[in-house]
């Protein structure tokens, strides 16, 4: 029983460090389902409701349908000077009520849903047995410092479950970062031509991401950092040649019609789940959200846990 509570007690301070900390949010201009209020409408809601804090600023980043037909779901990201949080908001179709935090699933099998949608649509690089207990699914960004971090904790479950399925779901946040997508189409290939060279790249791009950014960004002539796309498909090339993979195959690959259209239903995997943010983590279908917002045990006990669930179910 101690055990039990130490854990709990860790998870919910786990779960608060991460909603302080907040996650890489893809912010784009709201696009609006029938009967869902308006831009105009949320913003006049939170300034009337946080107005009296002159440190806080709360940007609205969707506004969309929820996975609750009564409910419409608005992605807010609440910034102060000392970072910044994601905070999900439901408001009922009348328009009269708003909910703060995060609608989960209930019921005796509550992540049954999401594994299914998972089981059947996830398709990013994948290591492990096809025929595993345990689908554990990454949504993440090349790009994304958060995902660089977490990829330590994703080693140690590589290694700690070497019989569970993972799946690296390319998640390009592009409004946040310019050249996701193009290290995403790398990925895509390489591990559509050997899944193994596909984990070596995204080791690689993650261990020289802060170089990667030296290198790609250039301040014009106007003052303004921009990104140089020669040098980006150059890093990829470098980093795809590292990985052992065919260089010129894979560049044909990453620029072909095919591929960008892959990348684009990878992200509509991810939202159709929810996902606004990386890295987003899933195990058998139950939503953990920052793996390395969590102490590594706890983690561990949690992917432990659904692999006896798995087994008993069986």
């Amino acid at each position: 029983m101690r055990h039990f509570l130490k854990l709990a007690v860790t998870l919910l301070l786990a779960a608060t460090l991460y909603a302080q900390a907040g996650k890489s949010a893809d912010i784009t201009k709201p696009v609006l389902p029938p009967g869902a209020p308006s831009v105009e409408l949320v913003e006049a809601y939170f300034q009337r409701a946080y107005g009296y804090d002159p440190n806080l600023k709360v940007n609205v980043a969707a506004i969309q349908a929820s996975s609750s037909p009564e409910l419409f779901e608005v992605v807010t990201i609440f910034a102060t000077p000392e970072g910044q949080q994601v905070v999900r908001w439901y408001v009922t179709h009348d328009l009269k009520f708003v909910i703060a935090g995060e609608l989960r699933p209930f019921g005796a099998d509550p992540y049954a849903t999401d594994r299914a949608e998972l089981a059947a649509k996830a398709f990013g690089a994948t290591r492990g047995p096809v025929n595993a207990k345990v689908l554990i699914v990454e949504f993440a960004d090349l790009e994304c410092p958060s995902c660089r971090e977490a990829q330590t904790i994703m080693q140690k479950l590589y290694a700690d479950f070497p019989d569970a399925r993972f799946i690296f779901q390319n998640y390009p946040l592009t409004s946040l970062h310019p050249w996701a997508t193009r290290a995403a189409s790398y990925v895509d290939c390489i591990a559509r031509q050997n899944p193994e060279q596909g984990f070596g790249f995204i080791d690689g791009v993650y261990g020289h991401q802060r170089e990667i950014e030296s290198i790609v960004r250039r301040t014009g002539d106007d003052g303004k950092v921009k990104v140089d796309d020669a040098e980006v498909t150059g890093r990829m090339k470098h980093y795809t040649e590292v990985a052992g993979a065919d260089v010129a195959k894979t560049q044909l690959c990453a620029d072909s019609t095919e591929t960008a259209e892959r990348i684009k239903r990878s992200v509509e995997v991810g939202r159709a789940l929810g996902v606004s943010g990386t890295p987003t983590l899933y195990v058998n279908g139950r939503l953990i959200g920052n793996p390395g917002a969590l102490p590594y045990e706890a983690l561990k006990a949690i992917v432990q846990f659904e692999v006896e669930k798995a087994t008993a179910a069986k």
